[in-house]
């Protein structure tokens, strides 16, 4: 059976190790009127200033994976929590919170843009970055397929797979993979921001 294209972003599935995962998530900050939407299971990576943006290219160092906000609507003067945030969202206070993933031995469930083996469990790949969903708030970023490699300078490192049976036919494009963040701020070797 055909793997489902249906990009969800990273979703945390449990700990390095086989324990289980807690979401633990810690409080960050996005820049008021930030111009990028970032959507839940997008990886976020932190800037010069101590805020998140979303991690999206190669050389990215990242922080986590995005789980949600929190800001006060500047019309209505009310809290809004939201499992994205919208481009160029302010806040009245001028805090937008951002609610991240950043436990560095986290590993996470992801598809893959293609086709993969057995043999590239254990490689490293770079990210498909595409903006997600407005309509359900998800992210639709994916692991490249054409990026398998032993390199060190990649996002992300292949664990396994996640024995999905709609997204587990490794021939076939879009299987549903487990990894671990390969270049994450809290890992040794990682330059500070």
């Amino acid at each position: 059976m055909a793997n489902q294209d249906a990009p969800f972003g990273f979703r945390a599935v449990r700990m390095q190790g086989s324990g289980p995962s807690t979401n633990g998530q810690t409080q960050y900050l996005i820049a008021n009127a930030y111009g990028t939407a970032i959507f839940q299971g997008d990886p976020v990576e932190m800037v010069a200033g101590g805020t998140v943006e979303v991690a999206n290219g190669v050389a990215d160092v990242v922080v986590g994976v995005f789980n949600g906000c929190q800001y006060v609507d500047v019309t209505t003067k009310k809290p809004i929590w939201s499992n994205y945030f919208p481009a160029s969202t302010a806040s009245s206070d001028g805090i937008i919170k951002a609610f991240v993933q950043d436990d560095p031995n986290q590993l996470f469930e992801v598809q893959v843009s293609g086709a993969m083996a057995n043999a590239n469990i254990g490689e490293t790949a770079n990210l498909v970055y595409t903006a997600g969903s407005t309509h359900s708030g998800t992210s639709k970023a994916e692991v490249n397929s054409e990026t398998f490699s032993t390199g060190a300078n990649t996002a992300v490192k292949i664990v396994g797979i996640t024995g999905d049976p709609e997204n587990s036919d490794l021939t076939a494009n879009n299987a549903n993979i487990v990894v671990k963040w390969n270049k994450h701020l809290y890992s040794a070797n990682t330059a500070g921001i």
